[in-house]
């Protein structure tokens, strides 16, 4: 069930109170969505989820009766009208099963890692489990509650997906990342969303000369590597202690590094940001 938050959403082209808002009709037809993180009441990233969400409709077939510039003024207009300091955006691009379109857009809640989970790592399994056209950001209710459900009995931060030929691709929120002698490791983008936390760490592997490998990973492989984090736009960079058995060394220095040179990135896209 979606929940929307503070005083306000956008429903089409109007502002609406989220006394009124009614998410049952996203069950069906088919919805592309985008997660963007506010700080300092400034969209993160705001030109990469938009770009997208294009992307994904693009990729679904999906005709967007609406522009870039349309979505950017409802982020804005949620923003100034809810008074947003910090937390999630969503939203989303609705297809209903007769051909009819909406917009949405919301405050959602939000779940950042602790800064204890931060110094020591978090914990996560595998399920088997993929998403069709995965290159695109689409709502999958199923599959959600599947992933909720496996992290709320085994108190996992997180899963991540292992498709039918048996590799690892994707978390359920994030992208994931393996390291081995200073080298980094990630399933192929084919396999995966093509995350934007995802996409700024290999941008600064490739600054820095750090060595990365896109490649097809299998679960009995985990125990070849040293040290594993996650990418997203809550948890940003966010190491693992324990994926599956198999144990990480969190305070791997590589880790660290990418954790404080991302957090550099996010400082100069909000210190750069206009409307």
């Amino acid at each position: 069930m979606e929940t929307a938050l503070l005083n306000y959403f956008v429903y089409d082209v109007q502002l609406r109170s989220t006394c009124d808002f009614n998410p049952y009709f996203l069950g069906k037809g088919v919805s592309i969505y985008e997660v963007l993180r506010v700080e300092e009441g400034i969209p993160l990233f705001l030109k990469e989820h938009i770009d997208r969400i294009f992307s994904s409709a693009a990729l679904e077939n999906i005709q967007m009766n609406l522009s870039g510039k349309f979505i950017r003024q409802s982020v804005k207009a949620l923003i100034d009208e809810n008074r947003m300091s910090i937390g999630n955006i969503k939203f989303l691009f609705h297809r209903s099963p007769s051909g009819s379109n909406q917009f949405m857009a919301w405050v959602m809640p939000f779940f950042y890692p602790s800064a204890r989970q931060y110094a020591e790592g978090v914990v996560a399994g595998s399920m088997q489990a993929e998403r069709e056209n995965p290159n695109a950001k689409k709502v999958l209710h199923s599959l959600r509650e599947q992933a909720d459900a496996l992290m709320k009995k085994k108190h996992y931060w997180e899963v991540v997906y292992v498709n039918a030929q048996g590799f690892l691709t994707e978390g359920s929120r994030s992208n994931i990342f393996f390291i081995r002698n200073n080298k980094i490791f990630t399933p192929e983008l084919s396999l995966v969303l093509p995350g934007i936390t995802r996409a700024k760490v290999l941008s600064l592997a490739a600054e820095n000369g750090i060595p990365v490998e896109e490649t097809k990973i299998r679960p009995g492989e985990i125990k070849n590597f040293n040290a594993c984090f996650f990418t997203g736009t809550s948890p940003k960079v966010l190491p693992l202690v324990q994926l599956n058995q198999w144990n990480f060394d969190v305070q791997h220095p590589l880790i660290r590094r990418l954790m404080l040179d991302y957090d550099k990135v996010v400082a100069k896209d909000l210190s750069r940001f206009k409307w």
